[in-house]
C-alpha cells in the first residue's frame, strides 16, 4: 500500500520488474485516501481482510508512508504493529529514497529543496517517475539507506534523511 498515487506505485512496479524474483511478487495498491498514514494503514487492513475472505490472501502487507507533517503517524505505527503490517517510513519523504539511486548524499533537505533536487537529477517529472529512472541504482540506494539509519526497522522514524525501503527490497528479493 502506498500513500502516493503515482511515484511510489510506479517505483515498486518497476522494482518488481527489475528484481524479477521467483519467490516474491509485489502487488501494489495505491490508496486514494490522501497522504494520511493512519488512513493508509486502515485501508490496508480493509483490503487485506477482504482478500483473505476470498482465499486470495497476502503473505505480507507493507505500507509506504512519509514523515512529512503527519499528526497521525504515531497512531499509524501502533496500528500497523498490532495488525502485523510492515510500515516503512521515509523521512522526510519518499523522494529521499529515489535520490539515493543517483547520488550518495545524506544532507537533510526540506520538501521543496528535495523536489528541486529530483528535478535537477531528472529522477521525476512532476509527481511521476522519470522514464529513464535509474532503477539499477537500487543496491546503491540500499547501501546508502542502511548507512544513514543503521538501526532501521519497520514502524520507526529514522533520522532525517532516511528510508526503510531496503526492507521492501529484501522482501521482494526473497532474502528477508
Amino acid at each position: 500500500m502506498t500513500e502516493g498515487i503515482r511515484t511510489e506505485p510506479q517505483y515498486v512496479e518497476r522494482l518488481d520488474g527489475y528484481l524479477r524474483s521467483r519467490s516474491a511478487t509485489a502487488i501494489v495498491k495505491s490508496v486514494g485516501v490522501g497522504a494520511d498514514p493512519l488512513r493508509v494503514v486502515e485501508k490496508c487492513i480493509e483490503l487485506r481482510d477482504a482478500a483473505s475472505s476470498t482465499e486470495k490472501s497476502y503473505d505480507i502487507c507493507v505500507c509506504l508512508v512519509d514523515v512529512d507533517q503527519h499528526s497521525t503517524l504515531e497512531r499509524a505505527t501502533r496500528l500497523a504493529k498490532e495488525e502485523s503490517i510492515l510500515l516503512l517510513v521515509s523521512n522526510l519523504k519518499f523522494e529521499v529514497w529515489l535520490r539515493w539511486h543517483a547520488e550518495d548524499r545524506r544532507s537533510a533537505l526540506n520538501s521543496s529543496q528535495l523536489d528541486q533536487r529530483m528535478a535537477t537529477l531528472k529522477l521525476t517529472s512532476g509527481k511521476a517517475l522519470a522514464l529513464r529512472f535509474p532503477i539499477d541504482g537500487v543496491y546503491d540506494a540500499c547501501r546508502i539507506a542502511r548507512a544513514a539509519d543503521p538501526a532501521m526497522q519497520a514502524g520507526c522514524i529514522g533520522p532525517d534523511p532516511s528510508s526503510a525501503m531496503p526492507m521492501l527490497v529484501d522482501l521482494m528479493r526473497g532474502t528477508s
